[in-house]
């Protein structure tokens, strides 16, 4: 353990403990703790620029470096601080950590009981054994390399053609093949969040505060998708989820804890009918829109909207997502949600609007894949492995070990009999499977 002298931030009197697994954050009488298995430690490690073998000494280090060169500062909350390191990079956004109050139980959850790789590989085993009956036959088809570039995010056009955005603003495009038919260089000014589409002729991407939809142009030898419109400052901080509504209309979600509805006015200029709230950031969004119903999610929990009058139906508090792409539907009576940061899945019912199910997982999830004609879920995130469920009694029946060669941030289906995987070892898989 190391023990740092008293540091002065924004008048804030605070003294920072480094332990093998956090960061404490002594703030007058109370403690924060950023724990190296949280999300937030994962985002500080990829915009500060380090690998995921350097020590938390060396980034609470980085963090004591940054408070001396005033590149900090810290905002209190309730339950929790939020820490803002201020880029001296051009191509680096700012890294805002939320440092929850610490927690002994809380800390047991996260810190994956300390489970060593070999613990986790005959746990892999055992399961795998356990449900062999069940299994699927995997085959990796094809790997396409990133370069330098981690993925951010990555869709499947009706096609089969792929989009990806990648960490350093460019937007690539693949026919089925991978074969790159487009790049964008440069999407937007700033980190790219996601990217979502709405048929082959659309798509939106979005950072930091702006939104961008883009329209394929077609013309006589080529078709490429060019930019179609901007809305700059469409709220007030960085934006987590855009998805499509009716029409070409927009609904975005944001840590500004609002939920924005977009609509075209008579001058194709997107404007803002409506905003709903949260308490606190909303980080994802889903749309039910056979039931005009949207539901969102963030730390204040999860709640349902009636789009006719905008009107909030439901609010489960419990219920916490922290990733905006590990919120999906299973079925017409279902949704899903992880993102949160003890691991737990959970099932909740649309029509009861309570949860169902509660699936115990050893890592967090950062992606939710769900395969209708196969009846099955498949769940990426913090660890190198692929877990495949069954959806109508929740089964795990196969785990693909050592799929990526780190952290799993989001699984699609590619089509009848193959998903895409990809993550921060700047790799995309494409996996086909066979019953």
């Amino acid at each position: 353990m190391s023990k740092f002298e008293k540091k002065i931030i924004n008048q804030w009197e605070i003294k920072i403990t480094i332990e093998k697994d956090s960061i404490i954050f002594k703030l007058k009488d109370n403690f924060f703790n950023i724990y190296c298995t949280s999300f937030q430690f994962k985002y500080l490690l990829n915009f500060a620029l380090f690998s995921t073998n350097d020590t938390i000494d060396k980034i609470g280090k980085f963090i004591l470096m940054c408070i001396d060169e005033k590149r900090i500062k810290i905002n209190k909350k309730e339950k929790s601080v939020e820490l803002v390191i201020i880029s001296n990079k051009n191509n680096i956004p700012n890294v805002k950590l939320i440092i929850n109050e610490k927690d002994k139980k809380i800390k047991k959850k996260i810190i994956l009981d300390k489970i060593t790789i070999k613990n986790q590989e005959k746990q892999n085993k055992k399961e795998n054994k356990l449900h062999n009956k069940n299994n699927i036959i995997i085959n990796n088809l094809k790997q396409i390399n990133s370069i330098d570039n981690y993925i951010i995010s990555l869709y499947v056009f009706p096609s089969g053609n792929i989009i990806s955005i990648l960490f350093d603003k460019s937007i690539k495009i693949y026919d089925n093949y991978f074969n790159i038919i487009q790049t964008i260089p440069n999407g937007h000014n700033d980190y790219i969040t996601y990217v979502n589409i709405k048929n082959e002729d659309n798509f939106v991407t979005y950072s930091l505060k702006n939104i961008k939809t883009w329209i394929k142009i077609k013309e006589k030898f080529k078709e490429e998708y060019s930019l179609n419109k901007i809305i700059n400052n469409a709220h007030e901080d960085w934006i987590n989820k855009v998805i499509y509504n009716k029409n070409l209309n927009l609904i975005s979600c944001s840590d500004d804890k609002s939920i924005k509805i977009w609509e075209e006015d008579n001058n194709n200029n997107y404007q803002c009918i409506t905003v709903l709230r949260h308490d606190d950031e909303i980080y994802s969004i889903l749309l039910l829109e056979d039931k005009n119903i949207l539901i969102s999610s963030g730390l204040d929990g999860t709640k349902f909207w009636n789009l006719n009058n905008y009107e909030n139906i439901f609010h489960i508090k419990q219920v916490i997502c922290l990733c905006n792409n590990a919120l999906n539907r299973i079925d017409n009576e279902r949704i899903i949600i992880g993102g949160n940061i003890d691991g737990i899945i959970k099932i909740i019912s649309i029509k009861e609007k309570t949860i169902v199910k509660e699936i115990k997982n050893e890592f967090p999830c950062l992606g939710i894949c769900i395969i209708n004609e196969k009846g099955l879920f498949l769940i990426g995130g913090k660890s190198k492995n692929i877990k495949i469920y069954r959806y109508d009694n929740y089964e795990c029946i196969q785990i693909i070990n050592d799929a990526h060669n780190d952290e799993i941030y989001g699984i699609t289906e590619l089509n009848d009999n193959s998903i895409v995987s990809y993550g921060y070892d700047k790799t995309i898989k494409i996996w086909s499977f066979l019953f």
